[in-house]
């Protein structure tokens, strides 16, 4: 029996991807300067195995103090505005922020990796 501990694997992210429509792009661009093209890929971003809809980041406005996300499960597609997630990495030198939406599901972004 070995006496190093069992190391338990990183969380992944979903990585489920879907492309932005003309209806998401056109919404975008009323509120946002820069915007994703239409068919622009985006990936899930949030925690694999997650319960619920898909959540990606699409961009953002106001000097980056909005961000803009896709949230999708099956046809039904939604694009808003919704804060960011307040989580930070308090033990990490470097302080990292989540830079998932509030109320994400799972681990902060700081915890998870792409599979």
């Amino acid at each position: 029996m070995s006496s190093i501990p069992a190391q338990l694997p990183e969380p992944i992210r979903c990585g489920v991807m879907t492309s932005l429509i003309d209806i998401e792009v056109a919404k975008l661009r009323v509120v946002c300067r820069e915007v994703p093209a239409v068919q622009a890929v985006l990936r899930c971003e949030i925690v694999a195995g997650h319960d619920g809809r898909h959540v990606a980041f699409a961009t953002s406005a106001d000097d980056g103090e909005l961000w803009w996300w896709l949230c999708w499960s099956g046809q039904t597609r939604d694009v808003r505005e919704i804060e960011i997630c307040d989580g930070r990495a308090l033990d990490d030198p470097y302080l990292d922020d989540c830079l998932l939406p509030d109320g994400h599901p799972g681990p902060h972004s700081f915890d998870l990796h792409n599979g």
